[in-house]
């Protein structure tokens, strides 16, 4: 008998879009990035909740009733809410440089407020480590230029206030815990607690990368993600 492949569904960072998944979507048959209202099309939405709510609405309109989930920063912050609304719809979860607590520092919104778009290329030294290419840092710095000012301090209005460090422990769904050993923005002690409180979890740091390790080391990241869900995904 075939098996059935389960949609792998990736949600990107604060000002980023789709694109961030493109080594994923290439090399992983059931792999779908989505960009959120917003980046750049549409309106941003104003919390994570609504993020996961639309999400939910999304594979139900790709007519999926159950998915593995998976985000970078804001969208394993999604990730995590959707798996807490929707456990009988969550086929496992893919935490890529994220944390069940996403407070912002207040720096962040006054570059943002007074610097823009100037501030962007902090982000990006902040984001990757200082191996990575130029050609990624290059498609990093578009992201923010085409999702915009308005969008990206959104973003990171929905981070500050998500918190579900006292929830995330009911998860039971097959969980995949991936982060940068040089990861400056959600350091790897907030990918460590996800480890301690969800069982049965996989904890994999990657050395030498920072915030976007799946864009940094597809390789690796895609291997971790065939190997902790198999057949599944193809």
């Amino acid at each position: 008998m075939r098996t059935v492949m389960t949609p792998l569904v990736l949600v990107h960072g604060s000002g980023h879009t789709h694109a961030s998944f493109d080594a994923q979507v290439a090399a992983i048959p059931s792999a779908d990035a989505v960009s959120l209202p917003g980046h750049p099309e549409g309106k941003a939405l104003t919390s994570v909740a609504d993020c996961a709510e639309w999400l939910a609405k999304y594979l139900r309109w790709k007519g999926t009733d159950k998915a593995i989930v998976g985000g970078n920063s804001l969208g394993g912050a999604v990730a995590l809410e959707f798996a807490l609304r929707y456990p009988e719809r969550t086929a496992g979860l893919v935490l890529l440089g994220t944390g069940a607590r996403l407070r912002v520092s207040a720096e962040i919104f006054t570059m943002i407020d007074e610097d823009w778009p100037n501030c962007i290329d902090a982000f990006v030294q902040w984001s990757l480590a200082s191996s990575a290419p130029s050609e990624l840092r290059t498609r990093l710095k578009e992201w923010h230029l085409a999702v915009g000012h308005a969008t990206t301090r959104q973003d990171y209005a929905n981070c500050n206030p998500f918190d579900v460090m006292d929830r995330v422990g009911s998860i039971k769904a097959k969980t995949l815990v991936i982060v940068g050993s040089l990861d400056e923005m959600t350091p790897p002690k907030y990918s460590r607690f996800l480890h301690d409180k969800i069982a049965g979890s996989q904890l994999h740091e990657i050395e030498g990368v920072g915030h976007l390790a799946h864009a940094e080391r597809p390789d690796v990241v895609n291997e971790l993600i065939r190997n902790a869900f198999g057949t599944e995904l193809t």
